[in-house]
C-alpha cells in the first residue's frame, strides 16, 4: 500500500453525542468507541449519492448488513413509522416490570420529547438486581441501551420513539434510517451526530483490511491519511458475501429504498452497494435508482410520511 501525502481539503469538525455512561457501566461492559475513524469517515460522505466517496471505491451502510452486525432479520417483521398518539402506561408497565403508577409519575418531558428519565431507569435496575429479580432488571436495562446506544435523543433520557421500538417493531430500519438522516442533516454544518455510532463503527471497521500496511501504519499515520491510500483492492468485500442472498434494492413505487427513523425519513440507494453484499454491478446505475426520493422530517409533513409508511 502506497503512503501519499495528506492533501489540504476543506473539512467539518463534528462532535459525537456521548451519554455519561458511568450509572451504566455498573449495569453492564458497554464500551464506547474511538470518534476518529468515525470523524474521518464523515469528510468523505457524499450527499447527492447517500454513499461515503473514497479514491477509487463507495461505502454505505445498508439493511442487509445492520441485520447481520444486529443478528435481527429484517423481512418479514414490522418497523417502527411512528410514536403513538397516546401512551399506554399499561403496556409499558407490563414489558419494565413495573407498576403503572410508576411509570406514569415518572413519565417526564425533556425538550421537545417525553419519556422516562435515565436516573430513574437505573435506580429502579439497582433496586430489581438487589433482589434477584433478573428478568425485570434485563427488561430496565435493555430499554436503557435502546434509550441511549441505539436510539440517543436527549442527555439522560430515554425517550417515547426509544420505548416504542423496545416494545415492538424491528429496530434495523429504524437503525439505519437514523444513521443516514442524522449524518445528512448535519452534513457541511459539523455539530453533534445522534445516532447508533458504535453500530456504524463497527459496519465501517468490518470493511477495512485487518493486517497489512493499513494496520502497521496506524502508529505513524492519521487515520485520514491511511483511509486516502486504500484503493478498491484493500476493501474486505467479502465480509458479508456468505451471509446475504437477497438484497432489498426498492420498495414499490419508490426506485431506490425509502427509511423511517425516529426523527426524519431519508432514502437510500443500495444499488451502490452490491459490492459489498457479494453481488456484482453491471454498469453505471439508473438516475433513479439513485436520485434522493425521500429526505423531510417527520413532523413536518404527515400526509408524505404516511405514503412511506405504507411502502
Amino acid at each position: 500500500m502506497a503512503t501519499i501525502p495528506e492533501l489540504k481539503r476543506k473539512t467539518c469538525t463534528y462532535s459525537f453525542h456521548r451519554e455519561p455512561l458511568t450509572s451504566l457501566i455498573e449495569l453492564s461492559n458497554f464500551v464506547t468507541g474511538d470518534p476518529v475513524p468515525l470523524q474521518t469517515l464523515l469528510q468523505f460522505y457524499d450527499p447527492e449519492l447517500r454513499c461515503f466517496t473514497f479514491q477509487d471505491y463507495q461505502l454505505a451502510p445498508t439493511l442487509e448488513e445492520y441485520s447481520i452486525l444486529m443478528n435481527v432479520p429484517i423481512r418479514y417483521q414490522v418497523p417502527f413509522l411512528d410514536v403513538p398518539k397516546e401512551v399506554d402506561f399499561r403496556v409499558v408497565a407490563r414489558a419494565l416490570h413495573l407498576s403503572i403508577k410508576e411509570v406514569s409519575d415518572n413519565w417526564k418531558s425533556s425538550g421537545d420529547v417525553v419519556g422516562l428519565p435515565l436516573k430513574y431507569l437505573v435506580r429502579m435496575a439497582k433496586e430489581e438486581a438487589k433482589k434477584g429479580n433478573w428478568e425485570a432488571f434485563h427488561a430496565q436495562l435493555a430499554i436503557m441501551i435502546y434509550g441511549v446506544v441505539l436510539f440517543p435523543s436527549m442527555p439522560n433520557f430515554v425517550d417515547f420513539a426509544a420505548v416504542t421500538i423496545f416494545l415492538g417493531g424491528n429496530p434495523v430500519p429504524t437503525l439505519l434510517a437514523d444513521t443516514y438522516y442524522a449524518i445528512h442533516s448535519r452534513h457541511g454544518k459539523g455539530g453533534a451526530i445522534r445516532c447508533c455510532l458504535p453500530l456504524l463503527l463497527r459496519w465501517f471497521l468490518s470493511l477495512l483490511p485487518t493486517s497489512g500496511p493499513f494496520v502497521d501504519a496506524q502508529s505513524t499515520h492519521k487515520w485520514t491519511q491511511r483511509i486516502m491510500s486504500l484503493t478498491f483492492y484493500d476493501i474486505r468485500w467479502q465480509s458479508y458475501r456468505m451471509n446475504v442472498r437477497n438484497v432489498i434494492m426498492s420498495y414499490r413505487e419508490f426506485r431506490n429504498v425509502p427509511l423511517i427513523g425516529t426523527k426524519g425519513c431519508i432514502n437510500y440507494n443500495p444499488v451502490l452497494s452490491l459490492r459489498q453484499l457479494g453481488f456484482v454491478m453491471n454498469g453505471r446505475p439508473l438516475d433513479a435508482e439513485i436520485a434522493e426520493s425521500v429526505y423531510f422530517e417527520k413532523r413536518s409533513d404527515p400526509a408524505r410520511l404516511e405514503q412511506v409508511g405504507r411502502a
